[in-house]
């Protein structure tokens, strides 16, 4: 371990593992501030509550940056009512931006398209054209590629789709919800059905053609969002920065602990455990709490918008979502392969085991820098899961968060910013937009977003 870093590594740890700042930041966020839902009350006393805890731990340059964006309220809880083979009334919740229906709601027959990969509409075809899709939350473990809610839903509406069902694939009467379209109002109402009421429905069908009349009432408005900033500025080339970014925001059924208060707990104390340590920082560090992340990284759009003539001073974007549970903190550098020995020497360096992965993902807050040509990371949970688990649940509550974990990722997370700011060995490449494009192309993303409407302009040309 390097001498200049070694006595700032050890109280670093040994303050992160001694300290409860991270678990009351979450608890205050979770209890205090419940799902911090984009657009509600409590997103804004959210905001409040972590530009002051930003300015105790020592950050300077506290400020919001706000943005307009189209806000979802739910209103009545949707009817969900079996018609044929049988009466039956099942629970259900509708899902971000889905529309209101007339006030006798709508009727139609269930067609399941199993797990609602690209091959499962094109198995089903047109028998979709005025039927309700239902499909399940699953990415199955013989597909290639991991496929998100959004673009379920979007090949169910160019089916011609009149309603969509997305049914949790795990058990425990857990009603799964999630953004349909992103800033936008959706085209035909979705609801989100436990495991156990989508095999309800599919015993139904084996009696009999499913016919089911679905009333929704909710709304769309317009609202301001809030991204909460504040830095420990460079002592040498302060021109140049880390942005260390998570949101803050969650799903308005839940206490979006894991995803992400988890997240923005771990930013804070990182924040705190680096702040009397600012004279080695080289660099610029930026601390983001974006909003709005759950309904289309609204908040991540937005920062980059707003910071674009920044964006070739950025070295890099560590985005932290999801790090409560799971030991075994890693990086994934989201394309960047050359970060790998980099990241192996500083490993050896810290002597600690980090992973490395290399795969991109548009659905979280780092995406908006990726489009810009930033290089860019995720920390997250080491664990491997194909799916959200809690997240995006009623059960996504504090108690599912280990106080660990935690500590764990705030460590990691504060002793790799001050080796990602300071070292010369981290200036990795800004991509060109045509070599951004030709990364999500090798995955297939290119495709994905134009099928779900959410390819960035830059992406078009």
């Amino acid at each position: 371990m390097r001498s200049d870093l070694r006595e700032v590594d050890v109280r670093i740890v040994g303050e992160a593992m001694v300290s409860d700042h991270a678990m009351e930041v979450l608890r205050e966020l979770c209890d205090g501030y419940g799902s911090r839902f984009a657009g509600s009350r409590q997103a804004r006393g959210a905001a409040d509550f972590l530009a002051g805890k930003m300015r105790e731990v020592g950050l300077a340059k506290v400020r919001f940056e706000t943005f307009r964006f189209l806000a979802w309220e739910r209103r009545r809880r949707p009817s969900l009512r079996v018609v044929a083979p049988r009466k039956v009334s099942l629970a259900a919740i509708t899902l971000p931006y889905s529309p209101a229906t007339r006030p006798g709601g709508l009727e139609a027959e269930l067609v399941n398209v199993g797990c609602g990969v690209p091959e499962d509409f094109a198995r089903v075809g047109r028998r979709l054209k005025g039927k309700i899709a239902m499909v399940t939350s699953e990415s199955p473990a013989y597909y290639h590629r991991w496929v998100h809610r959004a673009e379920k839903y979007a090949r169910a509406v160019k089916a011609g789709a009149v309603a969509f069902i997305f049914m949790n694939h795990y058990e425990g009467l857990l009603e799964p919800t999630g953004a349909l379209r992103f800033n936008r109002r959706a085209e035909i109402p979705g609801l989100g059905v436990s495991r156990e009421t989508g095999l309800r429905l599919l015993r139904l069908a084996s009696e009999g053609t499913v016919r089911l009349r679905i009333v929704t009432h909710d709304r769309t408005f317009r609202a301001t969002g809030r991204n909460v900033v504040g830095e420990i500025p460079g002592t040498d080339r302060a021109d140049e920065m880390v942005v260390v970014g998570g949101h803050y925001d969650g799903h308005d059924i839940s206490q979006a602990a894991g995803d992400n208060a988890s997240g923005i707990a771990a930013i804070l104390e990182a924040a705190r455990l680096l702040a009397p340590h600012a004279r080695l920082l080289r660099r610029t560090v930026r601390f983001v709490c974006f909003d709005a992340e759950e309904i289309g990284l609204l908040g991540g759009h937005a920062y980059v918008r707003h910071h674009a003539a920044e964006m070739p001073r950025v070295r890099l974007m560590v985005n932290v979502d999801c790090v409560g549970r799971g030991r075994g903190k890693g990086f994934n550098f989201q394309g960047w392969d050359e970060a790998k020995e980099r990241l192996g020497a500083m490993a050896a360096e810290m002597r600690e085991d980090i992973p490395f992965h290399s795969k991109p993902n548009p659905y979280s807050d780092h995406f908006p820098f990726m489009v810009a040509g930033v290089p860019v990371c995720v920390l997250a949970s080491g664990r491997s899961e194909p799916g959200r688990g809690y997240g995006h649940t009623a059960a996504d509550t504090l108690d599912k968060v280990a106080r660990a974990d935690l500590r764990e990722a705030a460590a990691l997370l504060a002793r790799s910013i001050i080796r990602f700011a300071n070292d010369r060995r981290w200036a990795l490449r800004h991509k060109k937009p045509a070599e951004v494009k030709a990364l999500l192309n090798r995955y297939e993303l290119i495709d994905v977003m134009k099928a779900e409407g959410t390819l960035p302009p830059a992406l078009k040309r």
